[in-house]
């Protein structure tokens, strides 16, 4: 079996170490145990919630992260092993790369991973509908042809540093994901009144799933490049910005559609209700989602030949970039089957 994220996310629980395993308890009650050897991260999503020194210092030993998540899914915190930032030639490499052309190779890379990643989610949704609602399967594959067209714009986009080609990857990235949304829009139920991606303050219902289910998808992303020997905040893509984890933002645009999206939309066609209680998921719906996209972290997809978890091709990407920068390997964004 392998490892496991374990999500804390009561008010008032305690997580401390006990032999070798970790132990959740609330009121002096044990609610959960896991062996270290079992446990990949920690996840905490809710406040009023105490550690002990020595767990910390055990999942140090271990290279088990611990991240903090807000109740709308904002990435807050992560603690790691200091041993996890020594691979400073690495770290050179990727700072190099900005100011030549791996920097707008990448960026441009990461825009089309995203891109097609939509299309072939549009596509998987298209396809239950072909039977059903032939205009609406129609209208999506005119969206789609749309997109792809916007998409071929990224391949004539020439330049000798990111610098000078960002506005344009992200003028194209960004009208793709205007018609993608509209799509989705459409095929979710109309009770739901999705008034388009929000990610600041939304309070809708899609959103505010959406945004919790890409905060764990973070914690994810940001633990891989870290065990890569890369530097969070040294991306391409998205420009550098004080507390701004570029890179994190980057490589998680290749995954969103394929783990968070598609899950739940999924959910929401299939009518599974959520609720949204001022302005926040409730606290259940927040732990049955995170299982949710936890289980589809679990789920496999092909890559390079083979099929492999979700979680484990996300850290085979974070290691293909960092040999991409150390001049290996090519790097190609990963792109979902439908």
């Amino acid at each position: 079996m392998g490892q496991k994220s374990l999500v804390v996310d009561d008010y008032g629980m305690f997580v401390g170490k006990k032999s070798e395993r970790v132990v959740v308890k609330k009121d002096k009650e044990v609610i959960k145990e896991v062996p270290f050897f079992r446990l990949k991260e920690i996840m905490i999503s809710s406040s009023g919630v105490s550690f002990s020194s020595d767990l910390i210092q055990e999942c140090a030993k271990a290279g088990i992260q611990i991240d903090f998540v807000d109740y709308r899914g904002q990435h807050l915190a992560k603690l790691s092993s200091a041993a996890m930032t020594g691979t400073i030639k690495t770290r050179r490499q990727q700072l190099m790369a900005y100011q030549d052309k791996r920097g707008l190779e990448l960026a441009s890379t990461f825009a089309q991973g995203k891109i097609d990643n939509q299309i072939v989610l549009l596509k998987y949704l298209a396809k239950s509908r072909k039977q059903k609602n032939k205009e609406l399967y129609d209208w999506i594959y005119n969206q789609i042809e749309e997109i792809e067209e916007i998409k071929k714009e990224l391949e004539d986009i020439t330049g000798d540093d990111i610098e000078e080609c960002r506005s344009l990857i992200l003028s194209s990235e960004g009208r793709a994901a205007q018609k993608y949304w509209q799509v989705i829009e459409e095929i979710l139920p109309d009770e739901l009144e999705f008034p388009g991606r929000k990610t600041q303050g939304a309070e809708d219902l899609v959103n505010s799933l959406l945004n919790y289910g890409y905060g764990i998808l973070y914690s994810q992303v940001s633990s891989a490049i870290l065990r890569a020997g890369l530097d969070l905040y040294a991306g391409f893509l998205h420009a550098d910005r004080p507390g701004k984890p570029s890179l994190t933002l980057d490589l998680i645009e290749e995954f969103r559609q394929t783990i968070v999206d598609k899950t739940i939309i999924g959910l929401l066609n299939q009518n599974v209700k959520f609720e949204v209680e001022e302005g926040r998921i409730a606290e259940d719906d927040r732990k049955k989602l995170a299982n949710k996209i936890l289980d589809r972290l679990k789920s496999k997809e092909r890559y390079e030949g083979k099929k492999y978890r979700l979680e484990v091709i996300i850290q085979k990407q974070a290691r293909k970039l960092a040999s991409y920068l150390k001049g290996n390997r090519e790097y190609d964004s990963f792109v979902s089957g439908w």
